[in-house]
């Protein structure tokens, strides 16, 4: 798009020379007879990248016409033409309308030519500065959101990674705990130390299921209390014998989860664990607690048979008494 130029002159000789000086320039030339004109049509629209304006006008002068078109215009270049005699307001017209330069009276047209061509120049180059500091401050911007995205993703990952490390320290923990023969509550309460601190939940309890009943048998941290219509106790035995793979209970701040404590599909209990509402357990934690189940349930197995250690050695001697007789 060619630059535009206004010229404004109380006379129409000087305006039409100007015009003509231009004609064979990549410019789109305006001309207005008066600081009104040249208002007017700034006002419906016109852009002018470059505004010449004579200094001693009728009604309004160059200054003043060059002061309000500031206040419009103010990326645009404004130059003045006057005669030698009207230095003086060339002056002020510099100084209230931010004149780029003025021009004397006659002009050189050659001069004149280069003035012109230098005062696109500086639009040319203004607009460029605006537009290149436009995308700086853009680029800035997603440079900022990136870091910031990458930020949340390193402690995404960090957060991920130092959860695995407390799940492979937790499982190994009670890995060795079970290779020793213990009392199940003693069992049980080292696995919920473990799952607390592995998990970061508040608390968590075993339902071991006895008799066909469900038992609360340990708990650190765990108080029953109603949660969506059910207490946890009930919700357990219900998740038992529906064989559902976990079930959820919430109050208005607390959230129970409870999953199935199995071994080769028989049921043994039901591990619980509670956590603030606004705090949910995701997959990767769920998983995690899963593992602790299978691991409870190794435990309970073990314990259980070493509880009945005496009576299968006395069947043993039984059986044998009975072969030698």
């Amino acid at each position: 798009m060619a630059p535009v130029i206004l010229f404004v002159d109380d006379e129409e000789n000087i305006l039409k020379s100007l015009a003509r000086l231009f004609i064979d320039e990549d410019y789109e030339v305006h001309t207005a007879i008066s600081g009104r004109e040249g208002l007017e049509l700034i006002n419906n629209g016109l852009r002018p990248a470059v505004i010449i304006s004579d200094q001693r006008m009728p009604e309004m002068n160059g200054a003043e016409f060059l002061r309000r078109v500031r206040e419009l215009l103010p990326d645009s270049i404004r130059l003045v033409l006057t005669g030698y005699a009207d230095i003086k307001s060339a002056v002020e017209a510099i100084n209230q309308g931010g004149v780029y330069r003025y021009i004397l009276k006659p002009w050189d047209d050659e001069e004149l030519r280069k003035t012109i061509s230098e005062a696109v120049k500086l639009v040319a180059l203004k607009d460029d500065n605006r537009r290149l500091n436009k995308e700086l401050m853009t680029k800035n911007i997603q440079l900022e959101q990136i870091n910031e995205h990458l930020e949340e993703k390193v402690r995404q990952r960090t957060a991920e990674l130092e959860s695995k490390v407390r799940e492979l320290k937790g499982r190994d923990r009670v890995q060795r705990f079970l290779m020793t023969i213990h009392p199940l509550e003693e069992l049980l309460h080292e696995i919920l130390t473990v799952i607390i601190k592995v998990c970061i939940v508040n608390g968590a309890a075993f339902y071991i299921l006895e008799d066909d009943v469900m038992q609360l048998k340990a708990a650190i941290n765990f108080t029953e209390k109603e949660a969506g219509g059910l207490l946890p106790a009930q919700a357990a035995g219900n998740l038992i014998e529906n064989n559902e793979e976990k079930v959820f209970l919430e109050t208005d701040e607390t959230l129970y989860c409870l999953l199935p404590v199995k071994k080769n599909d028989e049921a043994l209990g039901v591990l619980a664990v509670v956590r603030e509402a606004a705090r949910p357990l995701n997959a990767a934690e769920l998983h995690t607690l899963s593992i602790f189940c299978v691991q409870a349930a190794i435990g309970i197995k073990d314990c259980r048979l070493y509880d009945n250690y005496d009576d299968i050695e006395s069947s043993l001697d039984n059986i044998l008494n009975n072969l030698g007789a």
